[in-house]
Formats: structure tokens, C-alpha cells, sequence
């Protein structure tokens, strides 16, 4: 009768003994059954090395050992160009990511927002294989220039995720393992309807801790596998972006805004004191005629 629940124990201890050498080797893993591929770039955001592919769509992803780092690349763009052709350089970016395919590039997201006649600010977020990626960023500078603008601000991000890819990889062999003896036990259909009940129980909780552990692992080797790249789109004005009239140009700017800042706040003020007015003066009207008709009244 309790042969069954011995099993279990068992099982599960054997399964913790894997995953606690798992994390104390790590590094030692293997990948497993699953292949994974990726570039490693070794470049900054300013001189980019890796040599463009021969074909748009050609992948540069390449295996490498378990041991090399696993970097997630994130690059961060700011333009300067005319508020009129922001739009227009926008939209042949965004083109440019959809025209090479959802398996090259794919737009996470994008919005506009623009005040006035001059004052505009967009923004362009793509994912990419590091090929396309690094040709893409090769041509900003000449897409802002043909615009009128200019590269402004320019930024990478790396996170390393070789431990947590590991260690992730190492915890979910150790649950596999443990769900196949659970399948096991139930298969032989040996012990009370209790025992079976807490067998299904844990291959439950085990098969649930499996598949949160497989979207980490599909998450984390995607960003591996991909770069992010993000460009902000801000109109440059009419004047050049370093002229010697921009801080006169930024204080009237500032002035004016000032002023219509105390405009609203005396609009406010009015749309509030009006409908008081409108109630309080009958009222304070009625109230003196009271008291000068009391006034003008003899005594009897």
C-alpha cells in the first residue's frame, strides 16, 4: 500500500540531488536535445565589424559552445530631422523591417505625438536578426542626412543571460525527469485511490513548473538570438540644431508658453467664478431691497 508513496519520495529526492548540481555546476550543461543558435556580436554601437550578408535575408547565426556568453543586445537611436520629413523617415523604416519578413525582422511598436506645427516626436522599436540589425544601423546616419537631420544620441544596452539560460536549461532536465517516474508510478496502478490522487497532484504541479520554465527558455534565447533597436524621431525646427540663436529661440519659446500657462489659469478661474456669480448675486440683491425697504419703513 505504501510502496507507491516510498517511490514518490524517492523519485523526488533523487530529482532535487539533480537540480542542486545543476546549480552548482552550471556551466557544466549541456544544451540537451535542443539546439541553440546565435550571434555573438562582439561590436560596439559606434564601429560595428560583423561584414553584411550577401543576401537580405540570409541568417549570420552560426552554433556556438555551450561556455561562450550569451548576450541580449538592445541599441538605442535618437534623430534630429525637419518636423515635415519625420513622418516620411519613419515610415521608410518601418517599411524597410516589414519588406525583409517576420523571420528577419519584426516592429514590436511605434507611435507619434505632435504638438503645434513644430514640435513632433516619434518612436520606432524593431527586433531583428544581428545581420539585418547591423546593416540597419550602418544606414541611419545616411538616412538622416538625406532627410536634412542628423544622428543626435546613440546608446547599447547588454544584459548577459549565459547563468540564467543555464540554470533554467539544468531545473527543467531535473523536472522532466521527475514527471517521467510520476508518469511511471501512475502507469503501474499499484496502491490505494489516496496515494494515486497525490501522485497526479505533483505531476500536475511538476508539469505546470515545465512549461513556465520552456516559455523562460523560448523568451531568454530569443532575445539571444535577436537584437532590439529602438530610434526616436524629433524635429530639428526650422533653425539649424547648434545655431547661435537657439537659446533666444528656446527663451521665447519658454515666454510664450508662460504667458498662455497664465491665460489658461485666468480662464479657469473665471469658468468657476461665473456660475457663482450668476447664483449669488440674485441673492444678495434680494437681501439689500430687504434692508432698505425695512430702513425707509416708520416705526409704527
Amino acid at each position: 500500500m505504501r510502496r507507491i508513496g516510498l517511490a514518490a519520495i524517492a523519485a523526488s529526492l533523487a530529482v532535487v540531488g539533480c537540480g542542486q548540481a545543476g546549480q552548482d555546476g552550471g556551466a557544466e550543461y549541456s544544451d540537451g536535445a535542443v539546439a541553440v543558435e546565435m550571434i555573438a556580436p562582439a561590436r560596439s554601437a559606434e564601429a560595428p565589424t560583423a561584414p553584411a550578408p550577401a543576401e537580405p535575408g540570409a541568417s549570420a547565426q552560426t552554433p556556438v559552445a555551450v561556455n561562450a556568453p550569451r548576450i541580449a543586445y538592445v541599441y538605442h537611436y535618437g534623430l534630429e530631422v525637419p518636423v515635415d520629413r519625420a513622418p516620411g523617415l519613419m515610415a521608410r523604416h518601418e517599411q524597410a523591417c516589414a519588406s525583409a519578413g517576420a523571420a528577419v525582422c519584426q516592429v514590436i511598436g511605434s507611435d507619434t505625438t505632435r504638438i503645434g506645427q513644430d514640435d513632433l516626436t516619434a518612436r520606432l522599436e524593431i527586433r531583428a536578426t544581428p545581420a539585418f540589425i547591423t546593416r540597419f544601423r550602418n544606414g541611419l546616419a545616411n538616412d538622416a542626412r538625406e532627410a536634412g537631420g542628423r544622428v543626435a544620441q546613440t546608446s547599447t544596452e547588454s544584459e548577459d543571460l549565459t547563468r540564467s539560460l543555464v540554470d533554467t536549461e539544468a531545473r527543467l532536465r531535473a523536472q522532466t525527469t521527475l514527471r517521467d517516474r510520476l508518469q511511471g508510478l501512475l502507469a503501474t496502478r499499484s496502491g490505494s485511490l489516496e496515494d494515486l490522487l497525490k501522485v497526479e497532484t505533483e505531476l500536475a504541479r511538476v508539469q505546470g513548473e515545465i512549461d513556465a520554465q520552456q516559455s523562460m527558455l523560448v523568451e531568454m534565447r530569443t532575445r539571444v538570438a535577436t537584437s532590439r533597436l529602438s530610434i526616436e524621431y524629433r524635429s530639428a525646427g526650422q533653425l539649424a540644431p547648434d545655431s547661435a540663436f537657439r537659446p533666444v529661440v528656446q527663451a521665447v519659446q519658454g515666454a510664450f508658453a508662460a504667458m498662455m500657462a497664465t491665460v489658461g489659469v485666468l480662464i479657469t478661474i473665471l469658468a468657476i467664478l461665473i456660475p457663482i456669480g450668476l447664483i449669488a448675486t440674485p441673492i444678495v440683491w434680494f437681501i439689500l431691497r430687504r434692508r432698505r425697504a425695512a430702513k425707509s419703513t416708520p416705526p409704527a
